[in-house]
């Protein structure tokens, strides 16, 4: 089990502790200013306890203050004690202070970024 954020990086795979079920993803885009803003909600398998949870993301802004994780079998809300983007392997990576729980839970991400020209991500063409 990882204990530092530092470990995902370099990983051709995303981790086989969290396994997202379905995702919810909402988007604006604002053509004018070349931006987009968007809103995700994973349903989330959590196959062994952990304290991070890693995503596939690339050029997104992401603040800890948008993050949430909601276990399904407690009403407790869960906030990240660190976010890092790792741009070069495309992965977030989110930091709990608490162990989250084997089970069922709820992931909630608010983001932004820029629509680009190099057809990676979110872009113009």
């Amino acid at each position: 089990m990882c204990s530092n954020m530092d470990e995902f990086k370099g990983q051709t795979r995303l981790s086989n502790f969290v396994v997202p079920k379905r995702y919810d993803i909402k988007l604006k885009s604002d053509l004018i200013e070349c931006r987009f803003y968007g809103s995700v909600v994973f349903n989330l398998d959590i196959i062994t306890a952990t304290h991070f949870i890693v995503l596939n993301a690339a050029e997104l802004t992401i603040g800890n203050d948008a993050i949430s994780f909601t276990n399904c079998h407690f009403s407790k809300v869960f906030k990240p004690s660190k976010v890092e983007l790792f741009e070069d392997d495309e992965i977030l990576v989110l930091e709990f202070p608490e162990g989250i729980s084997i089970g069922l839970g709820v992931l909630t991400i608010q983001f932004d970024g820029i629509l680009n020209d190099r057809m990676k991500g979110f872009y113009r063409r």
